[in-house]
């Protein structure tokens, strides 16, 4: 299994669809709202991992996340 696969492994279990998360549009600013995950991760072109959040269009970090 390569590093890419794992890291989305682990990113599938701890954030699965229909979890309440809080995400942030700007690390290192207190600005959030809370959403549910509505798909499964994914790996976009420079290896971060997304996923696409409830009243949100595109892929966003998992980095952005915090679990509610």
């Amino acid at each position: 299994m390569t590093d890419l696969e794992s890291t989305l492994k682990a990113a599938e279990r701890d954030f699965p669809i229909g979890r309440r998360v809080r995400y942030f549009p700007v690390l290192g600013r207190s600005d959030s709202f809370e959403t549910t995950i509505r798909s499964k991760p994914w790996a976009v072109g420079d290896g971060s991992i997304v996923i696409a959040l409830d009243g949100r269009t595109g892929g966003h970090s998992i980095l952005h996340l915090e679990v509610v």
